[in-house]
């Protein structure tokens, strides 16, 4: 009886263990790497008015002076869908009549997707660093007079509002305003140095 039992259970054990094991390795396959990385290239417009009335990127008065630039970010605090902080270098060239580069480096702060559905999450961060030119803008000229200042080592920041698709979550289009100042009369006895309004584009990994 027991010999019976045997050859008939035992089949049929290995045989449900055999199609259980492929769907337990399923079930406990990783996810997907957090993208703590990013790269972007971004370009625009800079205003002749202060970093406010900037932000009014329809009513602002506009310069014929042009930025082209990209950078780098790595978050090393927070989680996707959440709260990130991390860090950002940068780098552009700037057209305003004469060619001029810049870089900056600095903390960004980024409340990842504060708005998000099955079809987009919309992100906003803050960037807030530390700015070298290597020529001023016909703004900042007039600025350095104004205030009888240096507009080359200003502080930097870079407001930005992002939104990315749920199908390509690791692109995303961005508007940032692209600020340097002294920080109330901090750096080069400067206040406002130069403001952008940009758009962008960036690439997570």
């Amino acid at each position: 009886m027991l010999a019976c039992l045997t050859r008939t259970f035992l089949p049929v054990s290995i045989a449900i263990g055999g199609l259980a094991l492929p769907a337990l390795a399923q079930e406990q396959t990783p996810p997907p790497a957090a993208t703590n990385s990013n790269v972007f290239v971004f370009g625009g417009v800079y205003s002749s008015e202060s970093v406010g009335e900037t932000f009014n990127f329809i009513g602002t008065d506009y310069q014929d002076a042009y930025m082209l630039g990209g950078g780098y970010q790595h978050f090393f605090l927070g989680a996707e869908n959440g709260f990130q902080a991390g860090l950002e270098a940068g780098a552009a060239l700037r057209k305003g009549p004469g060619v001029s580069g810049e870089a900056w480096a600095g903390v960004v702060l980024r409340s990842d997707g504060f708005i998000k559905n099955d079809h987009v999450k919309i992100s906003a961060s803050i960037t807030g660093g530390l700015s070298l030119i290597t020529d001023p803008l016909d703004v900042e000229v007039a600025r350095e007079i104004s205030r009888d200042g240096d507009s080359t080592f200003l502080f930097y920041m870079a407001p930005e509002i992002s939104i990315s698709a749920a199908d390509n979550p690791n692109m995303e289009a961005f508007w940032r305003v692209q600020h340097r100042s002294g920080g109330w009369n901090t750096l080069g006895h400067m206040g406002e140095g130069a403001n952008a309004n940009t758009l962008g584009v960036r690439w997570k990994f």
